[in-house]
């Protein structure tokens, strides 16, 4: 799809009425996983028909310090008709080392995993959900949807935003869902060769794996959807999970 055609459908799902007034409908709730019961805001498709659902993980920070760029996020997902589930997957143990500088990335890797794969089983089960799950990573979260579709078959697609092959995983990665990866080639935090990678990992798998490259862009341009390559890139995503998904 050409960039101009992308963002004008980015910007028609963020500018109608329905859109704007989802931006603040998000419902706060707890969704059970076999560690705890996680914390997400749930943005509802409008319809009762059956319809997929897209879990959105976040980077090393959290939601939290851009969550009306985020909710603004999952509600053009919710209006393009995905269901959609901002996923807050540190538990307070989690929060606490962070804050003490611990890098708990790999030690956590898998067990986030598996909360993210309860989670998707958990929604799969209800009654207005079609049963195809799409999971939507920003940075560390890219690299943990990398991860949770390799060990969950269920998972039917992933959009990666600046992340990386799933290198925590302890063993070797056999298989990928279809992936939409999404990078800048700035990136000095995650640089775009581990997108690259990622897309050639997909590929050895005998995927189809899709590598959009923003040139000249940073790092975390995914949750800024008013500028012209969070536009762009949002629009992608949708396009690419309602191909995916439906």
């Amino acid at each position: 799809m050409p960039r101009i055609v992308c963002v004008i459908a980015a910007w028609l799902f963020l500018l109608t009425p329905s859109a704007i007034a989802a931006d603040s409908a998000g419902q706060k709730m707890q969704l059970p996983a076999k560690e705890r019961n996680v914390d997400v805001t749930f943005f509802r498709a409008p319809g009762d028909a059956p319809r997929p659902s897209v879990l959105l993980l976040h980077g090393a920070n959290g939601f939290d310090s851009q969550i009306a760029n985020y909710n603004r996020y999952a509600a053009a997902l919710a209006n393009g008709g995905l269901d959609a589930y901002l996923v807050f997957y540190y538990s307070p143990g989690d929060w606490q080392r962070l804050t003490r500088g611990d890098d708990i990335f790999a030690k956590r890797f898998t067990a986030w995993t598996r909360q993210v794969s309860d989670l998707a089983a958990d929604i799969r089960k209800r009654p207005d959900a079609n049963g195809k799950i799409g999971l939507v990573g920003f940075s560390n979260g890219g690299t943990l949807s990398g991860g949770t579709g390799a060990l969950d078959p269920s998972i039917t697609a992933a959009v990666i935003y600046y992340g990386a092959v799933p290198f925590p995983l302890e063993t070797p990665v056999e298989h990928l869902p279809p992936l939409l990866i999404l990078h800048g080639d700035a990136d000095a935090i995650i640089p775009i060769d581990q997108g690259r990678r990622l897309a050639d990992l997909a590929k050895s798998l005998n995927g189809k794996p899709e590598l959009v490259i923003y040139p000249g862009e940073k790092h975390g341009f995914g949750s800024r959807i008013d500028s012209a390559n969070g536009a762009d890139a949002l629009a992608r995503a949708i396009a690419f999970l309602k191909r995916e998904l439906q």
